[in-house]
């Protein structure tokens, strides 16, 4: 066998494996080996931008809706913001358009628990009279609110008439409400306070 000049035996060529274990990427790929994004998908600074003021915005307008709805309710007399006072508003105008257009019994519910006792332990004859009577009221204004502790009065000013069946109306101009905070809630309460 003779030999190329040079002594040695011709190569035949670089000598592989049968199965190649793992190639490197490509030069300019990722770590992972996966080709970027073709440039027209590549998200642009402006698009992160505008996500991010929309997002904003939608924050500060629910915080907004927040700050709206707690001052209305705080207005309204229901907000964890609205003043004894202002429950005392809505206690009293709650009591008396329920006792207009339910009756003594859905008012007697909303009051303290000394007149739901007292509402109950009256004779079934009598409490049906007091269903049969018809209630019609208009408060104009609720003044001179005076909290002492969990108790309290206000003088209403306004028209309140009932009638009972075979009896002449009742109408009063003003009255002065008692009240006493059960519970954290405001309720009419007359029992107690002479008014019966």
């Amino acid at each position: 066998m003779t030999f190329p000049p040079g002594g040695q035996p011709p190569q035949q060529g670089p000598q592989y494996p049968q199965q190649p274990t793992e190639y490197p990427p490509p030069t300019g790929y990722p770590q992972g080996g996966y080709p970027p994004p073709p440039p027209g998908r590549q998200p642009s600074r402006k698009s992160k931008v505008g996500l991010i003021v929309g997002l904003v915005v939608v924050v500060l307008l629910a915080l907004g809706g927040v700050v709206v709805l707690g001052a209305v309710l705080t207005a309204h007399g229901k907000g964890p913001l609205a003043s004894d006072g202002k429950r005392i508003e809505v206690a009293v105008h709650d009591f008396y358009d329920t006792l207009e257009s339910k009756g003594f019994r859905a008012a007697a519910a909303k009051a303290c628990a000394a007149d739901r006792a007292e509402f109950e332990a009256l004779p079934e004859e009598q409490k049906q009279e007091f269903e049969s009577a018809t209630v019609a009221v208009n408060i104009d204004k609720i003044e001179n609110i005076v909290i002492t502790g969990e108790t309290a009065t206000a003088h209403i000013v306004g028209k309140l008439t009932l009638e009972v069946p075979g009896q002449a109306p009742d109408t009063d101009t003003s009255t002065t409400e008692h009240l006493k905070k059960e519970d954290g809630k405001w309720k009419v309460c007359s029992a107690g306070s002479g008014k019966n």
